[in-house]
């Protein structure tokens, strides 16, 4: 008798979830985060289109913030940073993009990093983290010291 009862309080339970489960609401709610999906993607179509042919510049951290998401096992990071372009005067501007594991030590506040800016959209801003590793003066494509 104990299983059969068993199966009777799963077989309420599950009539229980059924009533309560708001299909619309979890709809809506899958529509929102492929929203937010498309937009980030479009973004980081943008800044690697920057990386490829955008301008050589600075940028100092001025806040870093985890975004909530992973992108390819690697976490996606909010900076607020103020961007040196060469000739022009500096500028605000937030970047969300996926930092590796190994990098996030160079986002803290008051990091210096290179960056590339779009020419169409100076907000467009790519990290260029490699670069960012090399010592301080080293031209934007030298490779990285050797690690003796």
């Amino acid at each position: 008798m104990g299983f059969i009862k068993s199966v009777h309080q799963l077989q309420k339970q599950s009539e229980e979830i059924q009533r309560n489960h708001d299909v619309g609401a979890q709809l809506a709610d899958a529509q929102a985060k492929m929203a937010g999906a498309n937009q980030l993607m479009a973004q980081q179509t943008a800044a690697a289109n920057a990386a490829a042919t955008g301008l050589d510049a600075h940028a100092t951290v001025v806040a870093s913030r985890d975004a909530g998401a992973m992108i390819n096992m690697q976490p996606l990071i909010e900076l607020d940073l103020t961007v040196l372009p060469p000739g022009r005067p500096p500028y605000p501007a937030t970047v969300k993009q996926a930092v590796p594991q190994v990098n996030l030590a160079m986002v803290h506040p008051g990091s210096s990093l290179r960056v590339k800016v779009a020419h169409e959209d100076p907000n467009s801003v790519w990290i260029d983290f490699v670069g960012s590793s090399l010592p301080t003066g080293a031209p934007p494509g030298d490779p990285p010291p050797a690690v003796a």
